[in-house]
């Protein structure tokens, strides 16, 4: 199937519509270039344990609303689109995607851009084996990693795209970047909680600050020289990144291969990152040029050691790394998405 989209063409988002999730920063994206974009909000992202307790337990009860709500949005909104994108959506299943189509234009194209690991359906939060059976479904399924493209592609017969992670230029473009600004003997890391990264946490004794969510579990447990904040966004993620002097970036299992959404928010955020060691990080941002990598606690602390009795070579890496970072924005990624789905 092809369809040639133009800014005249009507695209429909369906997602999760939170100020930062990669959901709304392609809807805003998509405006900003002037597409004519629809979003349906499916399903808000709210992280209270009650509802994730739901979620685990009465999950296929969960899909089954969602789907129902989805074909009700979907008829309120009373249009026909020439692409739907679904954001991950593991609610769907093969009697509702079909359902959407029969009440679309004939040459309806639907996508997936799916930002975990689908074949972790023993996760309810992540995958199931009803979306795996939907996953043929769409004309063309992107994801940010090439080590699961190489497994959907043995098990499915749709079309796979790897499409990398990015950052906001929409939103970086509104802070002033502070050429002269003090770099201080301290390291910060945004992320979720979870142990290994906890263990990683744990071994660095130097002044650090950690903001993410879940990090509440560490009320009874002391890390030396830590502060620990709840989420931040934007404009503060940019002072944290700007005044430390290291951003630390630990990949999570299902990354390790590949990168995460950190990789490019770093450096586009004037961060100094130092980030597990991965082959696709390498090709985007050359190690000990674009940013510095570890394996391990021990070659950690040497890195962090260096960094800090380096700060000409540190500064030199950071600039390198804030300027290869602009060809990953996510207007960039969109354009590569159209061009892809044009051919």
């Amino acid at each position: 199937m092809s369809l040639n989209l133009n800014k005249n063409s009507k695209i429909l988002i369906v997602g999760s519509k939170n100020n930062f999730s990669l959901d709304s920063i392609y809807f805003k994206t998509f405006k900003y270039l002037g597409y004519n974009v629809d979003f349906i909000n499916i399903e808000k992202s709210i992280n209270l344990r009650i509802v994730a307790s739901f979620k685990k337990y009465f999950s296929e009860l969960h899909y089954k609303f969602l789907r129902k709500k989805l074909i009700q949005l979907f008829e309120k909104k009373n249009k026909k689109y020439d692409l739907i994108i679904f954001f991950k959506s593991i609610f769907l299943n093969k009697k509702t995607l079909r359902e959407i189509k029969l009440r679309n234009k004939k040459e309806l194209i639907c996508i997936n851009i799916f930002p975990d690991d689908p074949f972790q359906i023993n996760n309810p939060v992540i995958s199931n084996k009803t979306f795996l059976n939907t996953i043929n479904e769409f004309d063309i399924f992107f994801i940010w990693s090439q080590k699961i493209i190489k497994k959907l592609k043995k098990k499915f017969k749709t079309k796979f795209l790897y499409l990398p992670f990015g950052f906001d230029s929409l939103l970086i473009s509104k802070f002033k970047k502070i050429q002269k600004k003090m770099r201080l003997k301290e390291i910060n890391f945004i992320g979720t909680y979870d142990t290994g990264r906890l263990n990683i946490l744990e071994s660095i004794e130097v002044r650090k600050k950690i903001f993410g969510g879940n990090w509440f579990r560490l009320n009874n447990i002391k890390l030396k020289n830590t502060f620990i904040g709840q989420h931040i966004y934007g404009k503060r993620i940019f002072k944290l990144m700007n005044t430390s002097a290291i951003s630390l970036n630990i990949l999570r299992k299902q990354n390790y291969s590949s990168h995460n959404m950190r990789t490019f928010e770093i450096p586009a955020n004037n961060g100094l990152m130092l980030t597990t060691r991965s082959t696709e990080q390498n090709k985007f941002f050359k190690e000990n040029k674009a940013c510095f990598m570890f394996s391990s606690k021990s070659e950690l602390q040497k890195k962090i050691k260096f960094i800090f009795e380096n700060p000409r070579k540190a500064e030199k890496v950071r600039k390198l790394g804030n300027r290869l970072v602009i060809k990953h924005s996510y207007v960039n990624r969109i354009k590569f998405l159209l061009q892809e789905i044009n051919k």
